[in-house]
C-alpha cells in the first residue's frame, strides 16, 4: 500500500509540476524565493512575485502530499 501511495503522490506532483509551472526557470525561481526572506525581497521590489512563487510551490506540494497521504489511508 506504501508503494501505491508514493506512485499516485509521484504521478500528481508530475502531472501537476505541468500545469502550475511553466517551465524548470519557473520553477527555480518559486524555489529561490521560497529560501529568499520576505524582507529582502521587498527591498529588491519582488515582494509580491515572491509571495507568488512561494503560494504555487506550496500548492504543488501540498497536493501531492494530500493525494499520496490520502491513497495510503483508504
Amino acid at each position: 500500500m506504501k508503494f501505491i501511495a508514493f506512485i499516485s503522490g509521484l504521478v500528481t506532483s508530475i502531472l501537476m509540476y505541468k500545469v502550475v509551472f511553466s517551465d524548470k526557470d519557473d520553477f527555480i525561481e518559486c524555489v529561490k524565493f521560497w529560501l529568499t526572506p520576505d524582507i529582502v525581497s521587498m527591498f529588491r521590489g519582488k515582494y509580491w512575485d515572491d509571495h507568488w512563487g512561494e503560494f504555487k510551490l506550496i500548492i504543488w506540494l501540498g497536493v501531492s502530499f494530500a493525494v499520496a497521504y490520502g491513497v495510503y489511508h483508504l
